[in-house]
């Protein structure tokens, strides 16, 4: 039954069309009372036991939540992007009808691809025959599940009807865009806006650029579009490395879903706009690290954020979920700015190591459904153990470090915490991080909370003695790329202070010169310029830095002006005393285990 996943939604709708909540058809009530009190299993009774039907009552259960939730997010981003997807659902119910009619059951894994993903009624048919059948038709009430998918397929067609009304120039949502677009401090210069789905993004483009007239405007979704063309064409300061085509202009006005969220160089743009919000805190974070990097000329970066509709959000409890896990952020692991409201508190002395977490399965729905332990549950525990078993807590607060343990589940996991401590250095935190891992020691997440789920075990649960071959090798590379990890960090905390523009000026021009050069001696002294240069630095100098900006010095010429600098200060003593100044610090594992 899908009955209870669809209520809300559809009550939802019809507030959001000005129509009464009161619903009254009686076939309506009498299924939801179904729904309601009672889980249909469309597996005959005295099949329900055996495998592999054991396994389909579960999974029903499970997934009822995460379609729920995914329609929510989707009518929360675009009314587009919703009525696409029921849509695609009803057609869904279409071929699992027609596949029942051929004596088919499209149910499980196997074919889960061929019914969720083919578009064609026929060629769905004929892939899906080949297939080995599973589940023996005969042994399901099939007059029963007949039935209600039709009456499913009833509720979708009812919301498509609701929905269909509302265009483009009746969308509240794409008005305030509009307006928001027509604002001066808006209108000029760049602007990037993300959505979490495609379908959104194609909406967004057709309405902002209709026909396609204006070249300054273009979207990226997926990887039918080069990347490199459209980063090139949108930051070409940042990536001085594309070269323009004859007839290409620069993009403005960028449309992105988040497979432009991370790992490029987009600092020529200062204004992001979230046409609605990710789950995942993190790739808020990404978006905004973007432009927010080393090498912009914007003192301030403008994130513009569209928060869901108060009745939506009630179902999603979007906005304050966001809000816990990015204050967890701050709270546990530091950010330098706030990510969804002014308000945050920000903890300025810790940095955030940006993590990825992939999912097969569970792309359709994103990861808003998975358990999570926050850190307050986690410390609530250990308080709870210290008030009830305060030897017990002494013995686990006294365990010494790279302790190891074996956890015996169905699955392969590492796990790994790593920790960077600064004994000497009493105003530094200690610098820790966990590893979630796969047996072939693929990372998996560093998301603390998601962790936390995935290693809490009660106290009986089933432990082994013995650890796999290699264990001890296995844990020193998660450590080793842990090292990595601190010295890139401690680069970064060195040179953690805002940078003038005459600094990013000469930053960004010899990174540009060291793309054109094979010059090693150049290269060299490109090096030595960077790293000094980008240090703490006198009023002077930085008057002399803001002076070469000015007059545009670029190539050998500012490698000139930057060695009569450094000599004349006397620069080479300061990059002496700024190393001694830091101290190194310990690296270890504090625990690991064998899942």
């Amino acid at each position: 039954s899908i009955e209870n996943t669809y209520q809300g939604l559809y009550h939802q709708i019809r507030k959001y069309l000005g129509k009464s909540n009161n619903y009254k058809n009686p076939k309506f009530i009498d299924r939801l009372c179904y729904a309601r009190y009672g889980l249909w299993h469309y597996v005959k009774k005295e099949k329900q036991n055996v495998k592999p039907y054991s396994e389909l009552q579960r999974a029903g259960i499970n997934i009822r939540g995460l379609v729920r939730i995914l329609l929510f997010k989707r009518l929360e981003s675009s009314i587009y992007a919703f009525r696409e997807s029921v849509k695609r659902m009803h057609f869904i119910h279409v071929k699992f009808l027609a596949a029942m009619e051929k004596g088919y059951i499209p149910a499980g894994e196997d074919v889960h691809k061929i019914l969720y993903y083919e578009d064609n009624l026929n060629t769905f048919l004929k892939k899906i025959l080949k297939e080995d059948k599973k589940y023996n038709i005969n042994d399901f009430d099939v007059s029963l599940l007949e039935k209600h998918i039709k009456h499913d397929m009833e509720i979708l067609e009812e919301i498509i009807e609701l929905v269909s009304p509302i265009k483009p120039e009746n969308d509240d949502k794409l008005r305030v865009l509009n307006k928001l677009l027509e604002k001066q401090e808006i209108k000029s210069g760049k602007k990037i806006i993300f959505t979490q789905f495609a379908d959104t993004a194609k909406y967004l483009y057709e309405n902002l650029n209709p026909d396609e007239k204006d070249d300054t405007i273009d979207v990226i979704y997926s990887s039918d579009k080069s990347r490199e063309r459209v980063i090139g064409r949108f930051a070409p300061i940042a990536n001085p490395e594309y070269i323009f085509k004859h007839g290409e202009t620069e993009i403005n006005t960028l449309i992105s879903t988040d497979v432009f969220s991370e790992g490029l160089n987009l600092q020529d743009c200062d204004k992001i706009i979230n046409y609605d919000l990710h789950w995942n805190p993190v790739r808020l974070i990404q978006r905004f690290g973007r432009i927010d990097r080393i090498g912009t000329e914007y003192d301030t970066i403008y994130g513009y954020n569209f928060l869901p509709e108060s009745g939506i959000d009630k179902h999603l409890g979007l906005k304050e979920m966001l809000s816990q896990r990015i204050q967890e952020i701050h709270d546990t692991i530091g950010e330098d700015s706030a990510i969804l409201d002014q308000s945050e508190l920000l903890n300025e002395e810790a940095m955030y190591a940006v993590y990825e977490r992939k999912g097969d399965q569970l792309s359709l729905f994103d990861e808003g459904d998975e358990e999570f332990i926050d850190i307050t549950e986690a410390e609530e525990i250990l308080r709870q153990l210290k008030k009830e078993e305060p030897e017990e807590f002494e013995r686990i607060k006294n365990i010494p470090d790279g302790i190891r343990a074996r956890r015996i589940t169905d699955i392969k996991n590492y796990y790994v915490f790593c920790e960077a401590a600064y004994p000497k250095e009493s105003n530094l935190k200690n610098y820790q991080q966990l590893y979630l891992l796969d047996e072939k020691l693929k990372l998996l997440s560093r998301d603390i909370s998601f962790i936390l789920s995935k290693i809490k075990a009660d106290r009986y649960e089933l432990s082994g003695d013995i650890l796999p071959d290699k264990y001890n090798q296995s844990v020193m590379l998660v450590k080793k790329e842990f090292s990595k990890e601190v010295i890139l960090r401690e680069s970064e905390r060195k040179y953690s202070y805002a940078l003038t523009l005459g600094q990013r000026y000469v930053i960004r021009e010899l990174r540009l010169l060291n793309s054109q050069t094979d010059d090693e001696d150049t290269k060299i002294k490109i090096t030595l310029f960077e790293s000094s240069f980008r240090g703490p630095i006198t009023s002077a100098i930085k008057n002399e830095l803001n002076r070469l900006r000015l007059n545009n010095i670029t190539g050998e010429d500012l490698i000139t002006s930057l060695s009569y600098l450094y000599t004349q200060h006397n620069m080479s003593m300061w990059l002496k005393t700024r190393k001694k100044s830091y101290e190194k610090p310990e690296i270890k594992i504090v625990c690991s285990e064998y899942i």
